[in-house]
């Protein structure tokens, strides 16, 4: 039997959008909704999904914009989150898990969703801005004489990392609200995100909230590829921590 199986399904937006998402079904009472970083890739989740704990579901979500036949950028963070609603149906008692820019995606459905979601995992978490020799890539990639070699993802990638600049700030005003556990992890040799944006994450929330730091040491950016197995220890954590 293979380790996990892909779903299409329909995100209720305004205008409904068929997406895809990958799942390790599991019997047990708990559901791991992953939201990967930007531009949203499978391939880095792949360890994830076929080391799948034999007693918590695992879903992987594409994403909107990622997501075959997706021919534009979905800014807006409620659009990504109505992507994970058809997995928090109620079910199962869920912890979301976010890579990178998926880091906030993962907190708001946490907020959003209190009554189903009961923690959250944040991976190498985009909380202030890339590491500075990012940035003139980032500029570099939307050059006229550049922009037509690049790929429409990493244009998409671009757009989310501007777009978020503008939700961010009302998203962690309201972190104080959180009393559900909460791990944020970072590698301590990251590349793109700095460590300190992990302590600054901690500090959004309120004094006494059940958050912790892990320091992934040797741990890079795509943490989800060089060690499931952490990511596993942290979800199992928070579900402990959630009374499970």
């Amino acid at each position: 039997m293979p380790p996990y199986r892909e779903l299409t399904y329909e995100i209720p937006l305004a205008t409904p959008l068929q997406n895809q998402a990958w799942i390790a079904e599991r019997d047990g009472p708990w559901r791991l909704v992953m939201f990967p970083g930007t531009p949203a890739r499978k391939y880095l989740f792949e360890r994830m999904l076929r080391t799948a704990p034999p007693d918590i579901e695992v879903v992987l979500l594409a994403r909107p914009g990622y997501a075959r036949g997706h021919r534009q950028a979905y800014l807006s963070f409620d659009d990504q989150v109505a992507a994970a609603a058809p997995f928090l149906d109620g079910a199962k008692k869920v912890v979301t898990l976010g890579v990178s820019y998926g880091g906030e995606l993962a907190l708001k459905a946490l907020l959003d969703h209190p009554y189903t979601v009961k923690g959250a995992v944040t991976v190498a978490a985009l909380i202030t801005e890339p590491r500075p020799w990012v940035q003139p890539f980032v500029d570099l990639g939307g050059a006229p004489v550049v922009r037509s070699l690049v790929p429409r993802t990493l244009h998409y990638a671009r757009a989310e990392v501007a777009g978020r600049r503008l939700q961010i700030g009302p998203l962690f005003a309201r972190l104080k609200e959180v009393t559900a556990p909460v791990t944020i992890l970072h590698g301590d040799a990251d590349h793109l995100v700095s460590m300190n944006d992990a302590r600054t994450l901690k500090s959004y929330f309120s004094d006494g909230a059940d958050v912790e730091i892990r320091k992934i040491r040797g741990g890079t950016h795509f943490l989800e590829m060089q060690t499931p197995k952490a990511l596993y220890a942290a979800a199992r954590s928070v579900i402990a921590r959630a009374g499970g």
